[in-house]
């Protein structure tokens, strides 16, 4: 379950890197030689949160990306132990029209892996500013380029989780809208 909760918060620290940088953009060499380009558009969102209740704190992502599906994780600590979960790539909508909803099955992070129930979370969000232009030219690995261009925007963005018979509120410090179009393709040098 570990390895779930890592992928989803691997995914989530992927996006949040599309944040613009005047100047970061650096020229993209030709295909030529290499893979046809592949195209994708990707919208979405993507929020991170968490929050402490007592002796409890969660933490919570939530990803949603109209090309690669919705990710989620969970990690809960308690003086019993921790716990945690997710789950991705799903089908599951999990913001829409400023609700956010996700029920994430949740297991002991003992090594026994034994359910703990479902961490649900509730919540809203609303644009919090002007969309952001992205432009980001990715060399991974040698020889794969990664183009991105669009927008982010970010959101104000505030929830609520139940978990292990709590409700915890929850502080979004990440939280944002993206509107991308993806290039992906090899030079075949590498």
């Amino acid at each position: 379950m570990r390895t779930t909760t890592r992928a989803a918060l691997a995914c989530l620290a992927a996006v949040g890197t599309l944040t613009a940088v005047p100047g970061a953009a650096q020229a993209a060499p030709s295909a030529e030689g290499g893979t046809k380009p592949t195209r994708t558009v990707e919208k979405g969102y993507a929020v991170n949160c968490s929050g402490r209740s007592g002796d409890v704190f969660v933490a919570v992502d939530l990803y949603q990306n109209s090309a690669y599906g919705t990710h989620t994780g969970v990690v809960v600590e308690t003086p019993e132990g921790e716990y945690g979960g997710g789950y991705g790539p799903g089908g599951a909508t999990l913001f829409s029209g400023g609700a956010i909803a996700a029920d994430i099955p949740l297991r002991k992070l003992d090594g026994t892996g034994e359910p703990a129930g479902d961490a649900t979370v509730t919540g809203t969000y609303t644009a919090a500013g002007e969309p952001t232009r992205v432009h980001e030219v990715v060399e991974d690995p040698a020889g794969h380029y990664v183009i991105t261009r669009g927008t982010n925007t970010p959101l104000d963005a505030s929830a609520t989780v139940e978990v292990l018979g709590r409700e915890v509120p929850l502080s979004c410090s990440t939280a944002f809208a993206f509107d991308l179009m993806v290039l992906r393709f090899s030079t075949g040098r590498g």
